[in-house]
């Protein structure tokens, strides 16, 4: 008999989640003369939630319970998820922070400070080839959201 162990419990979880999901977009209602269905997106999120949950399901299955657990050690779970730490840690605080410099600034500071801490400060050609990048993608996307799709994002204190 195989031993149920928490991978298996969390990806059965992880099915009913995505049925109850899919169940969900039934109850869906499409505005008049809308071309597409509203339900066709969520229906992919939660569909492939469950495609990936079923084969999570299979994988446990097949590895059972024989895989051996070390105990849990703080200090070896901060060091094997520093950059995951880093990364939550620069989000709260872009969060924290976007009542103030808004959206494009605060994003721009956000994805930089991302570069930065988790490329390493190299040399400043690497630093400006960052610098480059964010200031493009970064101002790229807020002026999509912004003059493309007429989103109103938030402008902050320090906005342009």
């Amino acid at each position: 008999m195989r031993r149920l162990n928490a991978d298996i419990i969390i990806a059965a979880l992880l099915l009913v989640f995505s049925g109850v999901l899919l169940a969900a977009t039934f109850a869906f209602q499409s505005p008049p003369l809308f071309h597409f269905s509203i339900r066709t997106w969520p229906r992919a999120v939660a569909g492939t939630l469950a495609v990936l949950s079923f084969v999570y399901l299979v994988q446990s299955l097949a590895r059972g319970g024989r895989e051996r657990r070390e105990p849990f050690v703080w200090r070896a779970f901060l060091a094997a998820n520093r950059n995951v730490i880093t990364c939550f840690a620069l989000f709260i605080l872009f969060l924290a922070t976007l009542p103030i410099f808004g959206m494009l600034i605060g994003g721009i500071l956000f994805v930089y400070a991302t570069f930065a801490l988790l490329g390493g400060w190299n040399d400043l050609r690497t630093q400006a080839i960052n610098a480059a990048v964010t200031v493009f993608f970064v101002g790229g996307m807020w002026a999509v959201f912004t003059f493309a799709l007429r989103v109103i994002l938030p402008g902050g204190i320090f906005h342009i």
